[in-house]
């Protein structure tokens, strides 16, 4: 009886061992450190791949915006030319501060909510929240962009 003790406990201290060497989630922060203040002004939009969203500079402060269409998991990309995020699969369309302006989209680009520390730029990225479609009246004064993604997040520019 007592060998049976022993090996029992040998067996759950292996199995504890295993399940924190192998089955614990690995420490993932919610928080995505974007740049300095100065940084993220002068670029105007930011794209942080890693986490596939957006970082905007805005008269009244900063906006992160999520890079799904909201339409069948399709991404937007930014055009610097008009200054608008529209996916190449399908052609929705919004505006700089991610609300929609035409397409199949369910809704608004999601938002994650920003914070400014110690003049950086913070996302937390357990904060999404979607909306409906905002109906945006945002007319783009330039071309609009087709074509091929050069960097990453945005079309490429030129022909």
């Amino acid at each position: 009886m007592r060998r049976i003790a022993i090996v029992l406990f040998v067996v759950a201290v292996i199995l504890a061992v295993a399940v924190v060497m192998f089955g614990w989630p690995p420490d993932e922060s919610t928080e995505a450190a974007i740049g300095t203040v100065e940084e993220v002004i002068a670029s105007q939009v930011v794209y942080i791949q890693q986490h596939q969203f957006y970082v905007v500079a805005t008269e009244e402060g900063f906006i992160a915006l999520a890079d799904d269409s909201r339409h069948v998991g399709d991404r937007v990309l930014f055009c610097r030319s008009n200054g608008t995020f529209s996916s190449p699969a399908h052609g929705e369309r919004f505006d700089p501060l991610g609300q929609y302006v035409g397409g199949p989209a369910a809704g608004d680009l999601g938002r994650y909510s920003v914070t400014v520390a110690d003049g950086r730029v913070f996302v937390n990225l357990a904060t999404l929240r979607l909306s409906e479609r905002s109906s945006s009246t945002y007319q783009p004064t330039g071309p609009r962009c087709e074509g091929a993604e050069d960097p990453a997040g945005f079309y490429q520019d030129g022909p």
